[in-house]
Protein backbone atom coordinates (compact mmCIF):
# COMPACT_ATOMS: atom_id res chain seq x y z
CA UNK A 1 0.00 0.00 0.00
CA UNK A 2 1.13 3.79 -0.59
CA UNK A 3 2.03 5.61 2.27
CA UNK A 4 2.07 9.64 2.35
CA UNK A 5 6.12 9.99 2.98
CA UNK A 6 6.44 7.83 -0.40
CA UNK A 7 8.38 9.76 -2.79
CA UNK A 8 6.90 10.08 -6.25
CA UNK A 9 10.31 8.43 -7.13
CA UNK A 10 9.91 5.31 -5.16
CA UNK A 11 6.02 5.04 -6.18
CA UNK A 12 6.95 5.30 -9.88
CA UNK A 13 9.62 2.44 -9.23
CA UNK A 14 6.81 0.49 -6.98
CA UNK A 15 4.12 1.02 -9.72
CA UNK A 16 6.63 0.03 -12.75
CA UNK A 17 7.79 -3.00 -10.72
CA UNK A 18 3.94 -4.23 -10.31
CA UNK A 19 3.07 -3.83 -13.96
CA UNK A 20 6.18 -5.87 -14.94
CA UNK A 21 4.94 -8.60 -12.96
CA UNK A 22 1.11 -7.84 -13.56
CA UNK A 23 1.33 -9.47 -17.04
CA UNK A 24 -1.19 -6.88 -18.36
CA UNK A 25 -3.61 -8.33 -20.93
CA UNK A 26 -3.73 -8.05 -24.89
CA UNK A 27 -6.84 -6.06 -25.83
CA UNK A 28 -8.80 -7.47 -28.45
CA UNK A 29 -10.95 -5.35 -30.94
CA UNK A 30 -13.99 -7.27 -30.60
CA UNK A 31 -15.77 -4.75 -28.66
CA UNK A 32 -17.72 -7.33 -26.14
CA UNK A 33 -14.38 -9.25 -25.59
CA UNK A 34 -12.71 -6.09 -25.10
CA UNK A 35 -15.14 -5.01 -22.35
CA UNK A 36 -15.39 -8.71 -20.41
CA UNK A 37 -11.40 -8.16 -20.29
CA UNK A 38 -10.93 -4.36 -19.49
CA UNK A 39 -13.56 -4.83 -16.63
CA UNK A 40 -10.98 -7.74 -15.76
CA UNK A 41 -8.14 -5.66 -15.59
CA UNK A 42 -9.40 -2.76 -13.79
CA UNK A 43 -10.49 -5.35 -10.78
CA UNK A 44 -7.18 -6.60 -10.93
CA UNK A 45 -6.02 -2.84 -10.68
CA UNK A 46 -8.61 -1.95 -7.49
CA UNK A 47 -7.57 -4.82 -5.57
CA UNK A 48 -4.02 -3.91 -5.87
CA UNK A 49 -4.37 -0.64 -4.61
CA UNK A 50 -4.06 1.13 -8.07
CA UNK A 51 -7.11 2.96 -8.76
CA UNK A 52 -8.47 5.88 -6.63
CA UNK A 53 -5.03 7.29 -6.32
CA UNK A 54 -6.36 10.77 -5.92
CA UNK A 55 -9.44 10.52 -4.37
CA UNK A 56 -10.33 10.56 -0.69
CA UNK A 57 -9.71 7.73 1.70
CA UNK A 58 -13.21 8.05 2.59
CA UNK A 59 -14.14 7.71 -0.63
CA UNK A 60 -12.14 4.35 -0.90
CA UNK A 61 -9.64 6.05 -2.90
CA UNK A 62 -5.31 6.39 -1.71
CA UNK A 63 -5.48 9.73 -0.58
CA UNK A 64 -2.75 10.98 -2.39
CA UNK A 65 -1.98 13.56 -5.16
CA UNK A 66 -2.90 14.28 -8.72
CA UNK A 67 1.11 13.88 -9.46
CA UNK A 68 0.52 10.48 -8.10
CA UNK A 69 -2.06 9.54 -10.24
CA UNK A 70 0.08 10.90 -13.35
CA UNK A 71 2.93 8.85 -12.61
CA UNK A 72 0.75 5.87 -12.49
CA UNK A 73 -0.80 6.53 -15.92
CA UNK A 74 2.66 6.92 -17.34
CA UNK A 75 3.79 4.00 -16.32
CA UNK A 76 0.17 2.55 -17.04
CA UNK A 77 0.63 3.76 -20.63
CA UNK A 78 4.08 2.98 -20.62
CA UNK A 79 4.05 -0.70 -20.13
CA UNK A 80 1.72 -0.79 -22.84
CA UNK A 81 -0.93 -1.96 -20.50
CA UNK A 82 -4.39 -0.75 -21.29
CA UNK A 83 -6.99 1.43 -19.04
CA UNK A 84 -9.61 0.20 -17.20
CA UNK A 85 -13.49 0.01 -18.94
CA UNK A 86 -14.84 2.27 -15.88
CA UNK A 87 -13.16 5.24 -17.29
CA UNK A 88 -16.42 7.59 -17.04
CA UNK A 89 -16.76 6.64 -13.52
CA UNK A 90 -13.36 6.96 -12.45
CA UNK A 91 -12.44 10.19 -14.14
CA UNK A 92 -16.07 11.80 -14.61
CA UNK A 93 -18.52 10.68 -12.37
CA UNK A 94 -16.89 9.24 -9.80
CA UNK A 95 -15.41 12.31 -8.58
CA UNK A 96 -18.38 14.40 -8.92
CA UNK A 97 -19.94 11.56 -6.27
CA UNK A 98 -17.14 12.09 -3.73
CA UNK A 99 -17.42 16.20 -3.55
CA UNK A 100 -20.89 16.16 -3.74
CA UNK A 101 -22.46 12.56 -2.89
CA UNK A 102 -24.41 12.08 0.32
CA UNK A 103 -22.98 9.35 3.04
CA UNK A 104 -24.96 6.94 1.12
CA UNK A 105 -24.33 7.49 -2.41
CA UNK A 106 -20.45 7.86 -1.77
CA UNK A 107 -20.81 5.25 0.51
CA UNK A 108 -23.01 2.96 -1.74
CA UNK A 109 -21.72 3.70 -5.00
CA UNK A 110 -18.15 4.71 -4.94
CA UNK A 111 -16.30 1.04 -3.86
CA UNK A 112 -18.41 -1.04 -6.15
CA UNK A 113 -17.34 2.33 -9.25
CA UNK A 114 -13.67 1.73 -8.33
CA UNK A 115 -13.72 -2.07 -8.67
CA UNK A 116 -15.11 -2.36 -11.64
CA UNK A 117 -18.55 -4.60 -10.50
CA UNK A 118 -20.30 -1.26 -11.72
CA UNK A 119 -19.50 0.57 -14.89
CA UNK A 120 -20.96 4.05 -15.34
CA UNK A 121 -22.46 5.76 -18.27
CA UNK A 122 -22.92 9.84 -17.97
CA UNK A 123 -26.66 11.05 -19.39
CA UNK A 124 -25.72 14.63 -20.90
CA UNK A 125 -25.87 15.18 -24.46
CA UNK A 126 -29.50 15.13 -26.35
CA UNK A 127 -30.62 14.85 -29.94
CA UNK A 128 -31.24 18.64 -29.52
CA UNK A 129 -28.90 20.07 -26.89
CA UNK A 130 -25.24 18.37 -27.26
CA UNK A 131 -23.13 21.73 -27.45
CA UNK A 132 -25.77 23.76 -26.12
CA UNK A 133 -26.11 21.70 -22.98
CA UNK A 134 -28.50 23.90 -21.01
CA UNK A 135 -30.82 23.57 -23.35
CA UNK A 136 -31.60 19.86 -22.82
CA UNK A 137 -35.28 18.34 -22.58
CA UNK A 138 -35.11 15.39 -20.63
CA UNK A 139 -37.29 16.09 -17.87
CA UNK A 140 -37.97 15.04 -14.32
CA UNK A 141 -41.02 15.44 -12.16
CA UNK A 142 -41.38 15.05 -8.24
CA UNK A 143 -43.83 12.36 -7.37
CA UNK A 144 -43.49 11.64 -3.71
CA UNK A 145 -40.25 9.85 -2.79
CA UNK A 146 -39.42 9.14 -6.05
CA UNK A 147 -38.41 11.64 -9.86
CA UNK A 148 -40.35 10.42 -12.97
CA UNK A 149 -37.98 10.74 -15.71
CA UNK A 150 -38.71 11.13 -19.20
CA UNK A 151 -37.01 11.56 -22.24
CA UNK A 152 -33.77 10.60 -24.51
CA UNK A 153 -29.96 11.16 -24.00
CA UNK A 154 -27.96 10.46 -27.20
CA UNK A 155 -23.87 9.47 -28.11
CA UNK A 156 -23.63 7.78 -23.89
CA UNK A 157 -20.92 5.50 -24.26
CA UNK A 158 -21.02 2.10 -22.84
CA UNK A 159 -24.74 2.99 -21.92
CA UNK A 160 -25.95 -0.61 -23.02
CA UNK A 161 -23.68 -2.33 -20.98
CA UNK A 162 -23.44 0.19 -17.62
CA UNK A 163 -24.99 -0.39 -14.15
CA UNK A 164 -25.77 3.20 -13.79
CA UNK A 165 -25.87 6.55 -15.44
CA UNK A 166 -25.11 10.52 -14.34
CA UNK A 167 -28.23 11.88 -15.64
CA UNK A 168 -28.86 15.99 -16.50
CA UNK A 169 -32.36 16.70 -16.09
CA UNK A 170 -35.24 19.51 -15.98
CA UNK A 171 -36.92 20.14 -12.99
CA UNK A 172 -38.13 23.50 -13.38
CA UNK A 173 -39.05 25.02 -16.21
CA UNK A 174 -40.07 28.29 -14.97
CA UNK A 175 -36.39 29.84 -14.32
CA UNK A 176 -33.21 30.40 -16.73
CA UNK A 177 -32.57 27.61 -18.45
CA UNK A 178 -29.51 26.70 -16.33
CA UNK A 179 -30.92 27.18 -13.42
CA UNK A 180 -33.51 24.51 -13.59
CA UNK A 181 -31.28 21.55 -14.19
CA UNK A 182 -30.66 18.69 -11.29
CA UNK A 183 -28.34 16.01 -11.69
CA UNK A 184 -29.42 12.22 -10.81
CA UNK A 185 -27.49 8.99 -10.27
CA UNK A 186 -29.96 6.49 -12.36
CA UNK A 187 -30.25 2.46 -11.78
CA UNK A 188 -29.61 1.03 -15.64
CA UNK A 189 -31.89 -1.75 -14.72
CA UNK A 190 -35.03 0.43 -13.65
CA UNK A 191 -38.89 -0.50 -15.65
CA UNK A 192 -38.66 1.83 -18.60
CA UNK A 193 -34.98 2.21 -20.13
CA UNK A 194 -33.86 1.51 -23.07
CA UNK A 195 -30.33 1.60 -24.74
CA UNK A 196 -29.71 1.23 -28.63
CA UNK A 197 -25.72 1.29 -29.67
CA UNK A 198 -25.11 3.36 -32.28
CA UNK A 199 -22.15 2.16 -35.04
CA UNK A 200 -19.13 4.58 -35.73
CA UNK A 201 -16.85 4.74 -38.40
CA UNK A 202 -14.78 2.89 -36.59
CA UNK A 203 -16.72 -0.07 -36.74
CA UNK A 204 -17.03 -0.11 -32.65
CA UNK A 205 -20.57 0.30 -31.08
CA UNK A 206 -20.07 1.55 -27.62
CA UNK A 207 -22.40 4.81 -28.21
CA UNK A 208 -25.62 4.77 -27.22
CA UNK A 209 -28.45 6.80 -27.53
CA UNK A 210 -30.90 5.87 -24.23
CA UNK A 211 -34.61 6.37 -23.93
CA UNK A 212 -36.31 7.23 -20.67
CA UNK A 213 -40.28 6.36 -20.12
CA UNK A 214 -41.70 7.46 -16.83
CA UNK A 215 -38.55 6.00 -14.91
CA UNK A 216 -39.15 5.94 -11.37
CA UNK A 217 -36.10 7.16 -9.91
CA UNK A 218 -35.55 7.21 -5.89
CA UNK A 219 -35.00 11.26 -4.25
CA UNK A 220 -32.27 9.59 -2.18
CA UNK A 221 -30.13 9.62 -5.84
CA UNK A 222 -30.47 13.28 -5.83
CA UNK A 223 -26.92 14.32 -6.08
CA UNK A 224 -25.97 17.66 -4.49
CA UNK A 225 -29.51 19.60 -4.34
CA UNK A 226 -32.59 19.96 -6.23
CA UNK A 227 -31.78 22.46 -9.31
CA UNK A 228 -27.83 22.30 -8.52
CA UNK A 229 -27.38 20.30 -11.36
CA UNK A 230 -25.35 22.81 -13.69
CA UNK A 231 -22.89 23.39 -11.02
CA UNK A 232 -22.05 19.75 -10.51
CA UNK A 233 -22.79 19.20 -14.41
CA UNK A 234 -19.87 21.64 -14.67
CA UNK A 235 -17.30 20.38 -11.72
CA UNK A 236 -17.68 16.84 -13.82
CA UNK A 237 -17.08 18.58 -17.28
CA UNK A 238 -13.87 19.99 -15.81
CA UNK A 239 -12.75 16.42 -14.42
CA UNK A 240 -13.31 15.08 -17.76
CA UNK A 241 -11.37 17.04 -19.59
CA UNK A 242 -8.46 17.65 -16.74
CA UNK A 243 -7.87 13.88 -16.68
CA UNK A 244 -8.44 13.04 -20.12
CA UNK A 245 -5.71 15.57 -21.04
CA UNK A 246 -3.48 14.11 -18.54
CA UNK A 247 -3.82 10.59 -19.61
CA UNK A 248 -4.42 10.96 -23.59
CA UNK A 249 -0.96 13.15 -23.67
CA UNK A 250 1.00 10.19 -22.95
CA UNK A 251 -1.18 7.67 -24.40
CA UNK A 252 -0.05 9.90 -28.16
CA UNK A 253 3.25 9.73 -27.16
CA UNK A 254 3.50 6.18 -26.45
CA UNK A 255 1.45 5.37 -29.49
CA UNK A 256 3.71 7.43 -31.59
CA UNK A 257 6.86 5.82 -30.34
CA UNK A 258 5.13 2.35 -31.55
CA UNK A 259 3.71 3.71 -34.80
CA UNK A 260 7.41 4.65 -35.59
CA UNK A 261 9.18 1.35 -34.67
CA UNK A 262 6.73 -0.93 -36.04
CA UNK A 263 6.99 1.27 -39.13
CA UNK A 264 11.22 0.91 -39.30
CA UNK A 265 10.95 -2.81 -38.71
CA UNK A 266 8.44 -3.00 -41.21
CA UNK A 267 10.69 -1.15 -43.65
CA UNK A 268 13.92 -3.40 -42.84
CA UNK A 269 12.24 -5.98 -43.81
CA UNK A 270 13.27 -5.09 -46.90
CA UNK A 271 10.16 -2.43 -47.72
CA UNK A 272 12.13 0.72 -47.47
CA UNK A 273 10.34 3.79 -49.36
CA UNK A 274 12.23 5.85 -51.94
CA UNK A 275 14.19 9.03 -49.98
CA UNK A 276 11.49 11.57 -50.72
CA UNK A 277 8.75 9.29 -48.78
CA UNK A 278 11.75 9.03 -45.80
CA UNK A 279 11.97 12.85 -45.84
CA UNK A 280 8.11 12.59 -45.48
CA UNK A 281 8.03 10.46 -42.76
CA UNK A 282 11.20 12.45 -40.98
CA UNK A 283 8.86 15.87 -41.35
CA UNK A 284 5.63 13.79 -39.97
CA UNK A 285 7.66 12.66 -36.89
CA UNK A 286 8.85 16.23 -36.14
CA UNK A 287 5.39 17.82 -36.08
CA UNK A 288 4.10 14.89 -33.67
CA UNK A 289 7.15 15.62 -31.66
CA UNK A 290 6.70 19.55 -31.58
CA UNK A 291 2.53 18.65 -30.71
CA UNK A 292 3.74 16.43 -27.85
CA UNK A 293 6.01 18.84 -25.91
CA UNK A 294 3.71 21.65 -26.34
CA UNK A 295 0.97 19.00 -24.42
CA UNK A 296 3.18 17.59 -22.44
CA UNK A 297 4.40 21.82 -21.07
CA UNK A 298 0.21 22.15 -20.69
CA UNK A 299 -0.47 19.26 -18.37
CA UNK A 300 2.17 19.99 -15.66
CA UNK A 301 0.50 23.44 -15.54
CA UNK A 302 -2.89 21.28 -14.86
CA UNK A 303 -1.08 19.32 -12.21
CA UNK A 304 0.62 21.53 -10.56
CA UNK A 305 -2.74 23.85 -10.32
CA UNK A 306 -4.94 20.38 -9.24
CA UNK A 307 -2.28 19.43 -6.37
CA UNK A 308 -2.51 22.55 -5.47
CA UNK A 309 -6.33 22.07 -4.96
CA UNK A 310 -7.80 24.71 -7.37
CA UNK A 311 -10.07 21.58 -8.88
CA UNK A 312 -11.87 21.78 -11.95
CA UNK A 313 -11.98 25.52 -13.20
CA UNK A 314 -12.27 27.07 -16.75
CA UNK A 315 -8.61 26.63 -17.63
CA UNK A 316 -9.52 23.21 -17.95
CA UNK A 317 -11.13 24.22 -21.45
CA UNK A 318 -7.70 25.22 -22.45
CA UNK A 319 -6.82 21.60 -21.49
CA UNK A 320 -9.09 19.76 -23.57
CA UNK A 321 -8.90 22.40 -26.75
CA UNK A 322 -5.20 21.62 -27.08
CA UNK A 323 -5.71 18.15 -26.70
CA UNK A 324 -8.37 18.00 -29.44
CA UNK A 325 -5.83 19.34 -31.93
CA UNK A 326 -2.94 17.29 -30.86
CA UNK A 327 -4.53 13.93 -30.81
CA UNK A 328 -5.65 14.75 -34.37
CA UNK A 329 -2.25 15.84 -35.60
CA UNK A 330 -0.53 13.19 -34.23
CA UNK A 331 -2.91 10.05 -35.60
CA UNK A 332 -2.99 11.99 -38.71
CA UNK A 333 0.62 11.84 -39.52
CA UNK A 334 0.80 8.28 -38.19
CA UNK A 335 -1.93 7.35 -40.76
CA UNK A 336 -0.15 9.59 -43.40
CA UNK A 337 3.13 7.23 -42.59
CA UNK A 338 1.14 4.27 -43.33
CA UNK A 339 0.38 5.65 -46.80
CA UNK A 340 -1.24 2.80 -48.98
CA UNK A 341 -0.36 -0.01 -45.86
CA UNK A 342 -4.24 1.93 -44.09
CA UNK A 343 -5.82 -0.54 -46.44
CA UNK A 344 -4.00 -3.59 -45.34
CA UNK A 345 -6.16 -5.84 -42.37
CA UNK A 346 -4.54 -7.51 -39.88
CA UNK A 347 -0.87 -7.73 -39.27
CA UNK A 348 1.95 -6.86 -41.78
CA UNK A 349 5.99 -8.55 -41.27
CA UNK A 350 7.74 -7.89 -38.52
CA UNK A 351 4.40 -6.54 -36.93
CA UNK A 352 3.19 -3.66 -38.41
CA UNK A 353 -0.57 -3.20 -37.43
CA UNK A 354 -2.13 -1.35 -40.07
CA UNK A 355 -5.93 -1.67 -38.77
CA UNK A 356 -5.09 -0.39 -34.91
CA UNK A 357 -3.65 3.04 -36.27
CA UNK A 358 -6.56 3.31 -38.79
CA UNK A 359 -9.01 2.93 -35.66
CA UNK A 360 -6.93 5.66 -33.65
CA UNK A 361 -7.12 7.77 -36.89
CA UNK A 362 -10.82 7.27 -37.10
CA UNK A 363 -11.66 7.64 -33.56
CA UNK A 364 -9.17 11.04 -33.17
CA UNK A 365 -11.95 12.73 -34.99
CA UNK A 366 -14.52 12.40 -32.60
CA UNK A 367 -11.95 14.49 -30.32
CA UNK A 368 -13.08 17.91 -31.03
CA UNK A 369 -16.22 16.69 -30.20
CA UNK A 370 -16.63 14.46 -27.15
CA UNK A 371 -16.38 16.16 -24.12
CA UNK A 372 -17.36 19.49 -25.20
CA UNK A 373 -16.55 20.46 -28.76
CA UNK A 374 -13.77 22.67 -29.64
CA UNK A 375 -16.19 25.53 -30.58
CA UNK A 376 -17.81 25.12 -27.07
CA UNK A 377 -13.91 25.28 -25.55
CA UNK A 378 -13.16 28.60 -27.11
CA UNK A 379 -16.41 30.19 -26.05
CA UNK A 380 -15.60 28.77 -22.10
CA UNK A 381 -11.85 30.90 -22.73
CA UNK A 382 -13.18 33.86 -24.19
CA UNK A 383 -16.03 34.61 -22.25
CA UNK A 384 -14.64 32.88 -18.38
CA UNK A 385 -10.90 33.57 -18.90
CA UNK A 386 -10.70 36.49 -21.09
CA UNK A 387 -13.73 38.34 -20.30
CA UNK A 388 -14.83 38.44 -23.60
CA UNK A 389 -18.51 39.71 -24.37
CA UNK A 390 -21.12 36.99 -25.67
CA UNK A 391 -21.16 36.41 -29.39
Amino acid sequence: MTTQDESLDAFRARARAWLTEAQPPEVPLDLDSRFAVLRQWQKTLFEAGWLGIAWSKAAGGQGLTHMHQLVFVEELVRARAPQPIGIIGLEVVGPSIDRYGSDWQRRELLPRLLSGDDIWCQGFSEPNAGSDLASLRTRAVVDGDYFVVSGQKVWTSWAHMAQWCALLVRTDTSVRKQAGISYLLVDMTSPGIAARPIEQMTGDREFCEVFFDEVRVPRRNLLGGLNDGWSIATHTLGSERAGATLRRRVECEVALDDAVAQLRRHRADGTSGSPEADRRTQAAIGRCHVALRVLDAQTRQTTTRLVAGAGPRPEDSVDKLLLNEIEQIVFSEIAGMLGPLRAVRGSRPRGLRSERWVHEHLFSRAASIYGGTSQIQRNIIAERLLGLPRG
